[in-house]
Formats: structure tokens, C-alpha cells, sequence
């Protein structure tokens, strides 16, 4: 098994299809999909399998499921051969949303490590796949745990973890404990990747001092798929790029655009205006383009918004 030095995390509502592609474009090697229901899967929900289901999608493409029960998951593991390729498979130990945890999913296995541990040990039976567990640091700061859980995973069959530096209850508030990343990885025999708070080179960078194997990209590629780019930059050549261009921020919100029409249909284009408010925070002008953005109904109309913004420098 090879892992790259970076990849993208798998994120609820944006590392659909097209924006992995997007991604790509900038040099990614390993793309996780959206958060994937294993009960969803196991009943053939038709949303569900579109979450995975792209036939033109290169390596590498890990898929992340989120579920409780052990023997679910196994059902899920097994589907996900049925339904289509993919190469890399993730637990979600760590996602801290309400909806999700109130059903005893996501970060909520922080608090049962044995069952996290059966969890992986299920789905290790039914697949050969490169296996991992992403999860926090625990619950709360009060119960951190996650050397407990990550000892757990590693016993019952995972190939590498990925570690968020921060508990449940900071949701994404406050910073990325770095410290404590640093110890599950002395701790443990197979890989750790961090994550958490990588939002430019210079992050990047400063989190190489903890020893991690690599590096999973999350928030500071939302809007920002050149990070990416300049990273590979930076460890190929040693150089930090300078931020794109607004003309270069028009051309990939554009392309990203037609690739949601192209791949999800127009019905999708309202999925988009997160990502363009993203693409040009900050921008002089921004705040009236994203009050713009609320009636947008195609990429003609969305070219014809930016077209001002293509003979500006910088």
C-alpha cells in the first residue's frame, strides 16, 4: 500500500464528483467521496450509490461509510464491490454533526472502542481494500481517548488512521491540536495522517514537524483547489506560489460549475453557490456577487456575473 503525501477529506455536500475532478486538475491522487450511509447502500438507495457511482472517475478514489453495526457494515463493504470502483475505504469515527452522532454514528463510536474495533474487524473480513478509521480526539477535552480507539482499529485489521485534532464538542471552533496527532503517530505501528488546520503552504509547512506519513487536506481547500497545486509545487521545487489570480478564480469557478451541470444536471446548480461564494471571498465586490448568487439558474448567467472580474489584475 502507497499513500500520498496529501489527500482530500472526505467532506458532507462537496467532495462530489465534479468537485473532485476540479481537484485533480490541481494534482490530487486521492479523493474521498461524501460521507456514504451503509444502511442507504445495503437497501440500494439510488441517492446513496450516486455518491460513488462515476464511471469516468480515475484512481484514486477512497470512499468513506458511516454506520454502527458491524454486520451492517460488512453488507456495505461487500455492496460497495458490487456498485463500483474504488480504491481506499474509511470509517467515519469523526464527524461531529447532530443529526449524524444522535444516531450513535460519526464520533459517537469515540465513546465504544470495543464496537469501533469490531466495526473494522467486519468489514477487514469482506474486503482487501486499503482500510482506515477517521476519527477525533474524543468526545470532549475532558475524554480524550483517541490513543485507546486508535490501538483498538489498529488490532482489529485498520492499514492506517486518520487523526483530526480536535474533539467533538470544538466542532471545528478554536485550533487543531497538533500535540496530540504527534502522539498517536509515536504510538502506533501502522500510518497516521494528520489533519486539521492546513490552510496554506506555510501550514503545511509547520505541520511537517510532527511526524506524521501524510497530510489530509480539508477546510483550506474549500474554494481553494489550488492549495493542492502549491503544495506539490512547493515539495517538488521548494518554491510557495503565489496566490491565483482572480482571472484564474473565474476560469476554475466556471469549469467547476460546468461540471456539476455536465455530471449532476442544471436541478444541481444551487449546490454550486456555496462553493463561488468560496472561490471569491474576500474579493472587493464579493458581498453584492454573492447576493447575486441567490438567483442563479445557469452557467450563462453565472459567465455574464464574472465577466467584470476577467480584465482585472491580481
Amino acid at each position: 500500500m502507497r499513500l500520498p503525501r496529501i489527500m482530500m477529506a472526505p467532506m458532507a455536500g462537496i467532495t462530489d464528483a465534479p468537485y473532485r475532478k476540479i481537484c485533480r486538475a490541481m494534482g490530487l491522487e486521492l479523493a474521498y467521496t461524501e460521507m456514504v450511509s451503509s444502511r442507504g447502500l445495503i437497501y440500494e438507495n439510488e441517492r446513496t450509490e450516486d455518491y460513488i457511482i462515476n464511471p469516468d472517475e480515475p484512481p484514486s478514489l477512497g470512499v468513506q461509510l458511516f454506520g454502527n453495526d458491524p454486520e451492517v457494515m460488512a453488507s456495505a463493504t461487500k455492496r460497495l464491490g458490487e456498485i463500483g470502483r474504488y480504491d481506499f475505504l474509511d470509517l467515519n469515527m469523526g464527524c461531529p454533526a447532530r443529526k449524524i452522532m444522535t444516531n450513535r454514528d460519526g464520533c459517537q463510536l469515540m465513546r465504544t472502542p470495543l464496537l469501533a474495533g469490531e466495526i473494522i474487524a467486519a468489514m477487514r473480513r469482506v474486503t482487501q481494500k486499503p482500510l482506515s478509521a477517521k476519527m477525533r480526539l474524543g468526545l470532549t477535552r475532558s475524554s480524550v481517548n483517541v490513543l485507546e480507539v486508535a490501538k483498538r482499529v489498529e488490532a482489529a485489521g485498520a492499514d492506517f488512521i486518520i487523526v483530526h485534532g480536535r474533539t467533538a464538542d470544538q466542532m471545528y471552533t478554536g485550533r487543531a491540536d497538533w500535540e496530540m496527532i504527534a502522539q498517536v503517530k509515536e504510538a502506533m505501528t501502522i500510518p497516521v495522517i494528520g489533519n486539521g488546520d492546513i490552510f496554506s503552504v506555510r501550514d503545511y509547512i509547520d505541520r511537517q514537524a510532527y511526524g506524521v506519513d501524510g497530510f489530509m487536506l480539508a477546510r483550506g481547500i474549500q474554494g481553494n483547489p489550488w492549495l493542492i497545486r502549491d503544495i506539490l509545487l512547493y515539495e517538488e521545487t521548494g518554491e510557495i506560489a503565489p496566490p491565483p489570480t482572480l482571472r484564474e478564480r473565474v476560469e476554475v469557478a466556471r469549469r467547476h460549475l460546468d461540471e456539476i451541470i455536465s455530471i449532476k444536471g442544471p436541478g444541481a446548480i444551487p449546490e454550486f453557490r456555496k462553493h463561488a461564494g468560496w472561490y471569491f471571498k474576500g474579493i472587493p465586490g464579493s458581498a453584492k456577487f454573492r447576493a447575486a448568487l441567490s438567483n442563479l439558474n445557469s452557467a450563462a448567467e453565472f459567465r455574464e456575473l464574472t465577466e467584470p472580474w476577467l480584465d482585472i489584475q491580481g
